[in-house]
């Protein structure tokens, strides 16, 4: 059985547990931060956005038993109806649903919406049959969106116009937009324009692209990419890019495009080793984007140096981030119980990926990394990246302290998508990327590294979507706005719990007295 992508579904029961006792009118709560995602209501919008990156379904889910669920509508709608208002949903019936919906859609190899032609065409048409009949007569917005999640991944494209009639119905701006990016999704690039439910009064009912977009890129792995859509000092459009991994860059004025319903932007410059140098051949990176509401349709392409697109293009989605608020007063927070994340032993965090060498160990208090090198002592980059087992960490201070040899390079990774760099530093002038910078996007305010082998303590306090960093002592980031991402991230969404993971694939690196404290 092919392995099932967690969906969704699957991710909204998360808020299932103790739903009732959120508060929501706690901003730091995860609930009411999905809510300013969307819109200004008092409760979460209901729907989350598709997770490519999201952890495999490892559970082997036997196909008879999804197959039942699909060899009638009746019992596809008893299933569906299962569903409850305000996350409710039990966590193994959204499973069950999410695994319903990729048994029935593709594997990845051709679109979305190639199925396996293996399975025949019934098992689809009555499960997406049995999805829209749910949406149209689903009365609670959440429940309804929760539908119109699983239609994106296995409705046809000429179930475009249902999916936005939905929409369109349901009495409910954030269903309407998001019903609206699925049919524009399912239509297909060409026909976006009629599929968008505002294509003729786009100024009036489109919502602005200027803004911070989490992007989920369309790659197997490191899909997480941000977007900062801007004007600058000159009325001029401007846009900062993280694309899957490094720095944040600009993208240059003749690449960026921005109009009412949309955006192009062109980056990179990619010349494959045994082309010569003619700028036909030379392939870049192209994405064409319409907005929805606070969504993003996107199309994903390469292109020669004439413009003529290269091999097939991808589609993927982006979520606009809602404003960050104002400097988060650190010392109204409640502090939870201090975890002491080096007090176990290695078997508290796991590597990120099979396919790499561990190098990790911890051994009395002290949680190291060796790589493996060539003759010269290169890094062979054959070495993994760690992660704490635990992924349930939101708002927290955090100090360890950290020892690197010369010349190395590691990361601290918070929430597993903020990086504050570790590396060796000392005696360079102060940059985005030195000790204890949040990497790529905020330069430390002053130069307090110590010499590589040395011992050095870090303190970090994330808030809020605020930042605090001491270094050896001193002050170097001071609750400066957190803008994004950085390179690397396991995710793009900044609006859920994660784990901490550390950076193992570059270089030595040895940890201790490593402790985190939850704020609420």
């Amino acid at each position: 059985m092919k392995k099932l992508i967690l969906t969704a579904a699957l991710v909204g029961t998360f808020f299932a547990v103790g739903a009732k006792e959120t508060d929501y009118n706690d901003p730091n709560k995860f609930a009411t931060y999905k809510s300013g995602m969307a819109s200004c209501s008092t409760k979460p919008m209901a729907v989350e956005w598709q997770k490519t990156n999201a952890a495999a379904l490892e559970k082997a889910v036997a196909a008879d038993v999804l197959a039942g669920f699909v060899e009638s509508e009746e019992a596809a709608l008893a299933l569906l109806k299962q569903v409850k208002p305000d996350y409710a949903t039990d966590p193994m019936v959204a499973e069950q649903i999410a695994a319903v919906s990729q048994y029935v859609m593709t594997d990845g190899e051709d679109s979305w919406w190639e199925f396996w032609n293996w399975f025949g065409d019934s098992a689809r048409k009555i499960w997406t049959k049995a999805l829209l009949k749910s949406a149209a007569e689903a009365k609670d917005a959440y429940c309804k969106s929760y539908y119109l999640d699983q239609l994106r991944w296995c409705a046809y494209p000429c179930q475009a116009k249902c999916v936005r009639a939905v929409g369109k119905k349901s009495g409910s701006r954030e269903v309407c937009q998001f019903a609206a990016m699925i049919a524009r999704e399912l239509a297909g690039v060409e026909n976006a324009c009629k599929s968008c439910a505002c294509a003729n009064k786009c100024a009036a009912k489109c919502s602005s692209p200027y803004g911070t977009w989490a992007l989920t890129l369309p790659f197997d792995r490191m899909n997480a990419g941000h977007l900062i859509l801007s004007k600058g000092a000159d009325g001029k459009p401007a846009a900062k890019l993280l694309w899957r991994w490094g720095s944040p860059f600009d993208v240059k004025d003749g690449d960026l495009k921005v109009t009412c319903r949309g955006f192009t932007l062109v980056f990179g410059n990619h010349k494959p080793k045994d082309m010569k140098q003619d700028k036909r051949l030379w392939c870049r990176d192209r994405v064409t984007a319409t907005v929805t509401g606070d969504w993003l349709s996107c199309v994903y392409e390469k292109i020669d140096g004439e413009g003529n697109v290269v091999g097939k293009a991808e589609t993927f989605s982006g979520r606009r981030n809602p404003p960050i608020g104002a400097k988060a007063d650190v010392k109204s927070a409640k502090r939870g119980d201090t975890i002491d994340l080096l007090g176990g032993t290695i078997d508290d965090f796991e590597l990120m990926e099979a396919n790499k060498v561990n190098g990790w160990t911890l051994a009395n208090g002290v949680l190291s990394n060796r790589i493996q090198r060539d003759q010269a002592g290169k890094s062979l980059h054959k070495n993994g990246n760690l992660r704490t087992k635990r992924a349930d960490f939101f708002d927290f201070n955090l100090s360890y302290e950290v020892r690197v040899l010369p010349n190395c390079n590691s990361g601290v990774y918070l929430r597993g998508i903020y990086e504050i760099q570790v590396i060796d530093s000392y005696g360079k002038d102060v940059d985005c990327h030195n000790m204890a910078a949040y990497y790529g996007r905020v330069t430390p305010s002053k130069a307090a590294e110590k010499k590589a082998g040395e011992w050095q303590t870090v303190d970090v306090t994330l808030y809020k979507r605020h930042l605090t960093v001491v270094l050896n002592g001193v002050k170097i980031i001071d609750n400066v706005p957190v803008v994004g991402i950085t390179g690397g991230a396991m995710t793009s969404d900044e609006f859920v719990p994660g784990p901490l993971y550390i950076q193992g694939d570059h270089s030595d690196a040895d940890f201790r007295n490593m402790k985190l404290t939850p704020l609420y």
